[in-house]
């Protein structure tokens, strides 16, 4: 019985199975054909060879491009994102859609670089030989720019560098999925930019080896500030930081806590997760963060449309969406009025008057 269960177990079983079924079959036409409609031999193969689909490495290789609206669509065609490129194949589907992702994430990075002419900078700095890094993307005028510096944090999950949503990269355009408008604004209105990589955690090129201060997403935000922010000349520093990047930049201000009183004039989070309460902060935290950060969240009410939640004492309001990861793109403009009227306000404090945060939304 010990040694059936063993050969049960074993590839050598699953071999003699397949072949012995070939053989039962070949006198079968019938039963043939249905298995060949089935797939189940093309599984079985799959199974005992465990051989894995291979795909493109470029987007066009998978017959996508970005057509003039940012739009992802066929090349053949011009037809949207199709999920479903093997019919009731789920687990091909998933893995297709996993490598698109993967290849998305690599032309993101090659647009932050050849489009907005950012600088893909190497963490840590100092790395010993072989040691694996992480890495951000900076604009050129970063150890230069004395006024103004942007930083963008993304949420959890599988996306990259420049990215809110792979989702809404794949099924809805660019400007909405990636950081790309906030970048083209900010480098409009005279400010450096920093873009956070805070899922890059481990060496993805070969084993996964954690990457030495940057294994979480709060280690990797927190050794971006400390290598590169505390570095840059910028006086002024605005933050967007979405979902769980909400979370790593309360950890981060909790540790930093005079630098972001002194240099952080505006803070925009979009659906951020985090929650004053459960994390803990000093009481002049809590007191900085209701000066100077709005948390646009996801809701059925009108854009800006100020809300009541009992996790923190963090000003709220809606994002003028229910879906959670579209809300950095729906608040966007809102996000950008309040860093004007911000950064006006530290210029001049003298104007500042006894108005409430959301006074800067017209409320």
């Amino acid at each position: 019985m010990v040694v059936y269960c063993q050969l049960r177990s074993s590839i050598a079983f699953r071999f003699i199975l397949f072949f012995h079924i070939l053989f039962i079959l070949q006198f079968d036409s019938a039963a043939l054909q249905t298995l060949k409609m089935g797939g189940q031999i093309q599984k079985m193969k799959k199974m005992i060879t465990g051989e894995e689909p291979k795909f493109p490495d470029t987007l066009e290789g998978f017959g996508y491009h970005f057509d003039k609206e940012g739009r992802m669509r066929s090349i053949e065609k011009g037809e949207p994102f199709n999920f479903d490129v093997k019919a009731g194949d789920g687990s091909y589907n998933q893995k297709h859609y996993n490598a698109l992702g993967e290849v998305i994430t690599n032309t993101v990075y090659e647009m932050l670089e050849k489009e907005y002419k950012l600088q893909r900078t190497y963490l840590p700095a100092q790395a010993e030989r072989d040691q694996p890094r992480s890495f951000v993307f900076v604009s050129g005028d970063l150890y230069h720019n004395s006024d103004k510096l942007l930083i963008l944090i993304h949420g959890n999950g599988v996306v990259r560098a420049g990215q809110w949503a792979r989702r809404l990269i794949m099924n809805d355009c660019l400007d909405s999925g990636t950081q790309f408008p906030f970048i083209k604004w900010a480098r409009e209105n005279g400010y450096a930019v920093i873009v956070a990589n805070p899922n890059l955690n481990v060496d993805e090129s070969s084993k996964p080896v954690p990457i030495k201060g940057h294994s979480t997403p709060e280690e990797h935000v927190e050794s971006m500030w400390v290598e590169l922010v505390h570095k840059a000349k910028a006086k002024h520093i605005a933050i967007v930081a979405h979902s769980y990047g909400g979370v790593s930049t309360v950890e981060l201000a909790k540790k930093r806590l005079r630098e972001f009183e002194e240099r952080v004039f505006a803070i925009a989070l979009t659906d951020s997760v985090h929650s004053l309460r459960e994390q803990k902060p000093h009481e002049d935290l809590e007191k900085f963060y209701k000066k100077c950060v709005i948390n646009w969240a996801s809701a059925f009410d009108p854009l800006d449309a100020p809300l009541l939640t009992d996790n923190d004492k963090v000003p709220t309001v809606s994002a003028g969406t229910d879906k959670h990861e579209y809300t950095s793109f729906s608040s966007m403009k809102s996000i950008f009025k309040f860093f004007n009227k911000r950064y006006e306000e530290t210029l001049h404090p003298e104007n500042r008057g006894q108005h409430n945060l959301l006074s800067h939304l017209g409320l």
